[in-house]
Parts: structure tokens; sequence; C-alpha cells
């Protein structure tokens, strides 16, 4: 029976729409509700991050590192100094549109990786921009990634900083 729940709660949740009642998980996770989100474009994006260091975390667990937390300084002039668990690394950053993207200068780290930036309170939420439409996250709840700039005092459900 509680694994027919929990897929019941679990379809609730991919189904909702992001302006949506509060969504409660009957074990107990907070969930964003979207209608508290802010998404953050051109120069309040690039407010958000420029000489900014934010403590986050992602989702999941990160394969290489063991761990889901991480330290990021975006400095004004473009560059970035990344920190999750033993590993540090730099690269640059940049906005372009809705989306800030990162390229770091590490084979562990390869590519270009963007995110699409919603604001509640002082909690930074990142987006895949796959999972992001015209009007927001399909699903609040479909986050890769949250942060909170070092010195804000934590509006986040659980969190960091």
């Amino acid at each position: 029976m509680r694994g027919r729940a929990f897929l019941i709660s679990a379809l609730i949740v991919a189904l909702a729409p992001v302006s949506g009642a509060q969504m409660i998980n009957p074990d107990g996770d907070n969930y964003l509700n979207g209608q508290e989100l802010t998404q953050l474009s051109g120069d309040s994006l690039t407010a958000a991050f420029a000489g900014k260091t934010h403590h986050g975390t992602y989702k999941t667990t990160r394969q290489r590192t063991g761990t889901n937390q991480f330290r990021e300084t975006t400095a004004a002039d473009g560059t970035t100094d990344y920190k999750e668990g033993d590993m540090r690394i730099s690269g640059i950053w940049r906005v372009f549109d809705d989306q800030i993207c990162y390229q770091y200068k590490s084979d562990e780290v390869p590519g270009v990786h963007c995110f699409n930036i919603f604001e509640a309170g002082t909690c930074l939420y990142g987006y895949d921009p796959s999972v992001v439409g015209p009007n927001g996250p399909l699903n609040a709840n479909f986050w890769s990634v949250k942060s909170l700039r070092q010195g804000d005092i934590s509006t986040c459900d659980d969190l960091i900083g």
C-alpha cells in the first residue's frame, strides 16, 4: 500500500501545475508550489551573480565527488572559482538572454552548462532549460541546483550558507 501511495504522490507532483496549491509529500519533504518563483533575466540575473559567492546544493549527489554541496564565486570579470568536495576548478560564466552559463577548465566537468534561474526569497533555484516553458518551470520541483548568496539570511527550505 505504501508503494502505491508513493506512486500516486509522485504522479501528483509530476503533473501538478506550476501555479497550483502547495503540494505535500506524505514523507514530509517540502515542495515548491511555483507561485513564489520569480525568474531572473538580463541585468537582474547578472546582479545576482557578479562578484558573489554562492553556497549551494544539487538535487542529487555528484558521482565525481560523492557530495551534493558546492561553493562558487562568480567574479564580476566573468571568471569563476568552483569547489565541490575535494575538487576545485576555475572557469568562466556569462549571462545569455535568460540563462546563466558556465564552462570550466577541467576534463572532469566538460562542456557548457546553462540554467534558468528563479528566485524565491533569498533562495535561487537553477533549472535545466529543457524543463522551463514560456510561463516558467514545467514543475517547480524539477530544479537541478539551488543556492544562497554568501551573507544572505536563508529562506530556503533546507540548505546551506
